[in-house]
């Protein structure tokens, strides 16, 4: 059984604990998301969300929070998707490109919320049917503030092998 299927289960039984154990994993994984304060907030199929507090670590020189953590942010959500949607092990993504677009100041915590619409979905399905294929799609991000200020969106050009 994969990490990844208990973690399901557990979200049976109680999401936030799900989330909780998510949020512990991603740390594991990428130590920088530790630092930040990275949390996940929900995991499905279909919509991720995660935040990021503002925090001496996070907090750029103009007292908002840091280019760089918004975009890791909303890139570790589009992360969190993909591998709930295409699980390691089956499969392998990397990003490929990213596009960002700042639309005001974060100033206090972030949020990212990666909820891809159906045709990415059918065009990453659709690629990966058999064993080697490769699909590539743009995967969407949009970024708010605690207040649910819209602060950013991104894509990220998402290339996946099947194994």
């Amino acid at each position: 059984m994969l990490a990844l299927d208990l973690v399901e289960r557990l979200r049976q039984v109680s999401p936030a604990a799900a989330n909780a154990l998510m949020t512990v994993a991603v740390k594991n994984i990428i130590p920088l998301s530790a630092v930040m304060g990275f949390k996940v907030e929900e995991a499905s199929d279909t919509r991720t969300r995660a935040s990021v507090p503002l925090k001496r670590r996070t907090r750029n020189h103009v007292g908002g929070v840091y280019l760089g953590v918004q975009v890791t942010v909303m890139e570790l959500t589009m992360g969190l998707w993909l591998f709930r949607r295409f699980p390691p092990g089956r499969y392998n993504a990397l990003v490929d490109k990213v596009e960002v677009t700042f639309h005001a100041k974060a100033k206090g915590g972030v949020r990212a919320i990666c909820e891809p619409p159906a045709d990415v979905f059918t065009t990453l399905d659709n690629g990966l049917r058999q064993k080697n294929d490769k699909a590539r799609e743009w995967v969407p991000v949009r970024l708010e503030d605690f207040e649910g200020k819209h602060v950013a969106d991104a894509r990220f050009l998402a290339v996946l092998k099947r194994y």
